[in-house]
């Protein structure tokens, strides 16, 4: 079954730009990955702080598989210091 995901993204104030173009730099590779049927990023237009990724997994076995990706695991370090606070997921079953 189809998992859908709303990650929900909070860069550190004067890290925008930064968080912005590893996350528009990540997008590209996460859509390369098997079991990836969405993945769009979104910046909030009242908080420039604020982003949203919606992502749409083949199953939870894919969406676990992505967490384990080289790509993420990379960016993940890349950016640690860039959020203000750890990514939210709500995960949604269709």
């Amino acid at each position: 079954m189809p998992l859908s995901v709303f990650a929900t993204i909070h860069a550190r104030p004067g890290c925008e730009a930064q968080l912005r173009n590893g996350l528009f730099n990540l997008v590209a590779k996460v859509r390369e990955e098997d079991a990836c049927l969405l993945y769009e990023l979104y910046e909030s237009a009242e908080h420039p702080t604020h982003f949203i990724m919606h992502e749409l997994w083949t199953d939870e076995a894919g969406l676990l598989a992505h967490e384990q990706m080289p790509h993420m695991k990379e960016f993940g370090e890349l950016a640690k210091d860039w959020f203000a606070a750890p990514v939210e997921l709500t995960k949604i079953a269709k």
